[in-house]
């Protein structure tokens, strides 16, 4: 969990610029996941794509990756954006993405999926979580 806020951090301090008379920058943040669609159950060592739902709050917000870590039989997942840094972004009200996550069953017992959501009140994170067993076949 650490490593998660870590990251978050470090997303939003970095930036990309180019060196030209136009200077395009741009930063990284994690943006809430709204739904996923993942199997009930997963076969060990087949190839899954999971749909995720994400927020998507201004027009210069642009699908960027996943941050993904593995702990044990759990997973976090946290949806990265790109941010243009441009005055003139509209805002977005209740406009959202899709973006897959392939994913490979590499245990036989089961997952717990921790999809982030954001933070409450306090500043922890929140997360939609999914247990999914493992069958053998």
């Amino acid at each position: 969990m650490k490593n998660l806020v870590l990251l978050i951090v470090a997303l939003i301090c970095l930036g990309c610029s180019v060196d030209d008379d136009t200077r395009t920058t741009f930063t990284y943040e994690l943006v809430p996941t709204i739904a996923v669609q993942i199997p009930d159950t997963l076969v060990y060592q087949n190839t899954y794509n999971f749909e995720i739902t994400f927020e998507r709050p201004t027009q210069c917000h642009f699908f960027e990756g996943f941050n993904y870590e593995k702990d044990g039989n759990q997973r976090l997942i946290g949806v990265i954006n790109g941010i243009f840094d441009n005055p003139e972004c509209e805002p977005l009200d209740n406009v959202t993405a899709v973006a897959n996550l392939n994913f490979i069953a590499e245990r036989n017992d089961f997952y717990i999926f921790k999809f982030w959501q954001g933070e409450n009140e306090n500043g922890e994170p929140i997360f939609l979580t999914k247990e999914v067993p493992v069958k053998v076949q």
